[in-house]
Formats: C-alpha cells, sequence, structure tokens
C-alpha cells in the first residue's frame, strides 16, 4: 500500500528525526506539563475537599513562543513540543491518544503558574506524529 501512494518505507522516520533536530536548533528547551493524578476514589477527592494531586513531565526538545493575548488581555503561547519525546512519555503512561492526553492535562508550568493548553494541532508527515502545536492561555 505504502508504494502505491508513493510513500518510500522510512521516509516518516527521517521527517521525525529532521522535526527533532529543527527543535534542538531553535533551541530545545525543556517544557514541564502537569498531569492530575486519577482520583484515589475516597469520598473527600472526589467532593474537592481535598486538592487534586498531580504530577509534572518534563518534555524536550521544545520551543515556547509568545503569541498575541486574546481579547480579554490574558496572555497565550504556543509550545511546539516533539512527537518523539510524547510518544516515549505516553507509553510509560500507557496513552495511545496523545492529543486528548494533553487537553486533560492541568497545563503547562510555567514561571511559578500553569498555563492552560487550550488546542493542540498535530503535524503529520507520512502518517508519523512529527511535532505537537499547543496553545496554551493564563
Amino acid at each position: 500500500m505504502a508504494d502505491q501512494l508513493g510513500i518510500i518505507a522510512g521516509r516518516s522516520c527521517s521527517a521525525v528525526r529532521f522535526a527533532d533536530a529543527m527543535l534542538q536548533t531553535l533551541g530545545g528547551v525543556q517544557v514541564t506539563l502537569r498531569l492530575s493524578d486519577p482520583s484515589s476514589g475516597d469520598t473527600s477527592s472526589q467532593l474537592g475537599l481535598e486538592a487534586p494531586t498531580a504530577e509534572d513531565l518534563s518534555v524536550s526538545p521544545a520551543a515556547v513562543k509568545m503569541l498575541e493575548p486574546v481579547k480579554d488581555g490574558n496572555r497565550r503561547m504556543e509550545i511546539v513540543v516533539s512527537g518523539t519525546a510524547l510518544r516515549v512519555a505516553a507509553k510509560n503512561y500507557g496513552i495511545e491518544d496523545i492529543s486528548a492526553w494533553l487537553l486533560s492535562m492541568q497545563g503547562v508550568v510555567t514561571n511559578g503558574g500553569v498555563w492552560r493548553i487550550a488546542t493542540v494541532i498535530v503535524d503529520k508527515v507520512c502518517g508519523a506524529d512529527c511535532l505537537y502545536h499547543l496553545t496554551a492561555t493564563e
């Protein structure tokens, strides 16, 4: 089937490696994503009497760019994250749908605060998820 579509075998692997190299060239920063731990099932956590626990996950390489603020004045930023790094992290947590997983997180940790992930866009090349573009707002 790949030959019928004109896709060269191994081409997606090259595209993924190129995307990772591009992120490294653009600064290759590390971003921290805050994951909510699953509820323990006790009544206090379900009623919101106890603060939900969370875990921080560092992901690299990534690139961060500030965007124009939204109409209400809240700041926004775009975070471009390596598909390779996210696949490794998702595998460790048993996650298959990375986009949904990112949207379910508490957000991106920055300067002592957590910015909510509003959107996730995936760049695919030859069927491989190369880059994840996250838009985060205050």
